[in-house]
C-alpha cells in the first residue's frame, strides 16, 4: 500500500516571468547591422547583361523578320592591349598588326584612347545600326578584375570639354576563345 504525499510537502508552482531584455538588446543591434550591410551589398554591384541563352532546336515557322543591321561591337582585352571588333571588321593597330589600342610604354592600358575611339565609332554608327548602345567585353583568362571593371567604365561614358557623353551603357561580358 502506497502512501499519498502530504499536501504540506508539495509546493505550488512558481510563476516565472520571461526576461525579454536580452532578446530586445539583440534585435536593437542586429536590425541596424543588417540594414547597413544590405546597402553596401547594393552599392557594390556592377550591372552587366549576360548573353541570352539559346535553346536547342528553337526553330520557328512564320513570317521572316526584316534583317536588322547590327554593329555587334566588342572589345577584347589581352595582355598586349585592346582589340576592337564589330560585325563589319576587326580594327588593327597602326602597323596593321597587333592590338587596336596597345598598352602605353609604361605597360598600362590606355583607357582614354579606348574611350576616344569608341566615341568615334558611336558617332559613325548612329542612325545606321540598331544596337548603338550595346557592347561586349571579352577578356583573356589572365586579365585581372580591376582591368575588366575599368574597361567597363571606359566603354560606358566619355568626358569631353567637361561634358559627359554616353557611349555604350549596355555592357555584356564574355570569355575569349584561345
Amino acid at each position: 500500500m502506497a502512501f499519498r504525499p502530504s499536501k504540506r510537502s508539495r509546493r505550488p508552482p512558481e510563476s516565472t516571468e520571461l526576461k525579454l531584455t536580452p532578446v530586445m538588446n539583440l534585435m536593437v543591434v542586429l536590425i541596424p547591422l543588417l540594414l547597413t550591410s544590405a546597402q553596401f551589398i547594393r552599392l557594390g554591384m556592377i550591372e552587366i547583361n549576360l548573353p541570352p541563352a539559346v535553346g536547342a532546336g528553337g526553330t520557328s515557322i512564320g513570317v521572316p523578320k526584316e534583317v536588322e543591321k547590327k554593329l555587334d561591337l566588342s572589345v577584347t582585352i589581352t595582355d598586349t592591349g585592346f582589340y576592337l571588333a564589330s560585325s563589319l571588321a576587326v580594327a588593327l593597330g597602326e602597323k596593321g598588326e597587333g592590338p587596336t589600342i596597345p598598352k602605353t610604354p609604361d605597360g598600362k592600358y590606355n583607357y582614354a584612347e579606348l574611350s576616344r575611339q569608341l566615341y568615334e565609332i558611336k558617332q559613325k554608327a548612329l542612325g545606321i545600326f540598331t544596337d548603338t548602345n550595346k557592347i561586349v567585353i571579352l577578356a583573356a583568362p589572365d586579365i585581372d578584375y580591376q582591368t575588366v571593371v575599368s574597361t567597363m567604365d571606359a566603354t560606358r561614358s566619355i568626358k569631353i570639354n567637361g561634358k559627359i557623353y554616353s557611349l555604350f551603357p549596355v555592357v555584356s561580358l564574355g570569355a575569349t576563345v584561345i
